[in-house]
């Protein structure tokens, strides 16, 4: 068996196993107890590891707090600079963001105006406790291309800083261009992103930054 069929098969064992212990909470919950002793007693040591694991990785942890902070409804005030020492261009938007899959991820959805056009954006950020590292893909109306970013948290908790890279399509896609992240939660209950292009000299230039001031219900 290939090595590759063989880590789906165990992944999907894994998985099964882990939905028949899980069970259903209802009024047969005596009985399905009962199953699941008696699953337990069948499962064999291998199974038992795989079980472990698979509980271990994919519970919430405590890192997945953090995505909480970007739960709600928000207006935001947005900045973007066309060009390096350019005058930026201000604009407007909203932002709804909420906790999916019981916290494991946030989706956050943006619609705004990007130089003078509607701009729609959805992001999808996460904490893989297998990597160790903060994880955001985002897509948007304006592109057909997919930006993943990985990142880390700074001591303090308050500031998020991811890297990724998406095709240039100034260059007709034959070349990547690296970007970088920061998110900052502010005192007053504000977010702040900003994005930074890295060029081939490892300069950093501004090119994108949002406010986010969440609304008042």
């Amino acid at each position: 068996m290939k090595p590759r069929r063989f880590l789906i098969l165990a992944g999907t064992t894994a998985v099964f196993l882990g939905a028949i212990l899980a069970g259903p909470r209802t009024a047969s919950a005596r009985q399905m107890s009962d199953q699941q002793k008696k699953m337990m007693e069948q499962m064999s040591d291998q199974d038992k590891k795989m079980m472990e694991m698979m509980t271990k990785y994919g519970t919430p942890a405590k890192q997945h707090e953090m995505l909480k902070k970007y739960v709600g409804e928000w207006d935001v005030e947005t900045k973007a600079w066309p060009n390096p020492g350019a005058e930026p261009v201000a604009g407007k938007g909203m932002e709804k963001n909420e906790l999916i899959f019981d916290g494991r991820y946030v989706k956050c959805q943006f619609e705004g105006a990007m130089m003078g056009m509607k701009f729609r954006g959805l992001e999808i950020i996460g904490y893989d406790l297998l990597k160790n590292k903060y994880i955001a893909f985002w897509i948007d109306n304006m592109s057909t291309g997919f930006l993943t970013t990985t990142g880390t948290l700074d001591a303090s908790g308050k500031v998020l800083t991811d890297t990724g890279e998406y095709p240039d399509p100034m260059s007709a896609g034959k070349k990547m261009q690296k970007v970088k992240n920061v998110t900052t939660f502010m005192e007053d209950g504000k977010f702040k992103f900003e994005m930074f292009m890295i060029g081939a000299d490892g300069k950093e230039v501004k090119s994108f930054e949002i406010i986010a001031t969440r609304k008042m219900m």
